[in-house]
């Protein structure tokens, strides 16, 4: 799932009130609220301030002032264990999962945080008798491999910069702080770990001597579907945890803005 950088404000000291408020520029000098308000002073940001802009709506009024945000979380690399284990005669399973360090990928924007996708899978071909009842398989059933997730960032993003969009820019993330994109890609981490966690990979088909073949080919396309729907879902349980909350993923596409933190 990907994430993009976002933009910043720097909030003019003048705009402060004595109550540590952010308030309007046409409030009374000291807070918020209605009335006609002008800073003390020439301003001397280099930024773009608040008190530049004509007008503010309503709810920039007695927002507490902007603090400085969290660093983004650290990449914990490490194995997220066994994720799949069968063991017969006739299947042979075994699936893990890691968390990667972070990388660098020059032909993506912003950033991205992917599952490297399951594991491919071989299913035997089967002998049977007159009746159709199966008499031997050619092998066994084999899914084997390893499931990685790990963030990227493109050559215009690192995780020091905020979030255009989604997680990063909900009210609550913005009181405590968390407003950057390497928190953004964290959450999507944090959502393929969990979504791997509650969700558990498909079972193999049931395999064995004597069944009848349509009943192990029902067994094969009940894998199969189960298979190719597992990732897409995966995404889009994170999805829409962490890029369609807040200033959306989908508003920042269709008015191509991103969310404007106010920053001091």
């Amino acid at each position: 799932m990907d994430g993009r950088k976002g933009v910043t404000v720097r909030a003019d000291p003048d705009s402060i009130g004595w109550t540590g408020q952010r308030a309007s520029p046409r409030a009374p000098a000291g807070g918020g609220g209605p009335g006609n308000f002008k800073p003390q002073g020439p301003q001397l940001s280099d930024s773009p301030s608040i008190l530049q802009q004509p007008l503010i709506p309503g709810p920039m009024q007695a927002v507490p002032a902007p603090t400085p945000h969290n660093p983004p979380p650290a990449t914990n690399p490490r194995s997220l264990g066994l994720q799949k284990s069968v063991q017969t005669i006739l299947v042979d399973v075994s699936i893990t999962a890691r968390i990667i360090a972070d990388g660098n990928d020059r032909s993506i924007v912003g950033a991205v945080t992917d599952v490297s996708g399951l594991p491919r899978y071989t299913a035997p071909g089967f002998n049977h008798d007159a009746s159709g009842n199966i008499t031997s398989f050619s092998g066994k059933f084999t899914w084997k491999g390893r499931v990685t997730i790990q963030t990227k960032y493109g050559p215009d993003a690192n995780a020091r910069d905020v979030s255009c969009y989604g997680r990063g820019t909900t009210a609550a993330d913005i009181q405590n702080g968390d407003i950057t994109l390497g928190f953004h890609e964290h959450c999507h981490r944090t959502d393929f770990e969990n979504y791997l966690s509650s969700h558990p990979l498909p079972d193999p088909p049931i395999m064995r001597i004597g069944m009848p073949r349509s009943e192990y080919e029902q067994e094969l396309d009940r894998f199969k579907q189960e298979f190719d729907a597992y990732q897409p879902a995966m995404d889009q349980y994170s999805h829409a945890r962490t890029d369609e909350v807040g200033h959306t993923k989908t508003t920042a596409r269709q008015t191509g803005n991103c969310y404007v933190h106010q920053v001091p």
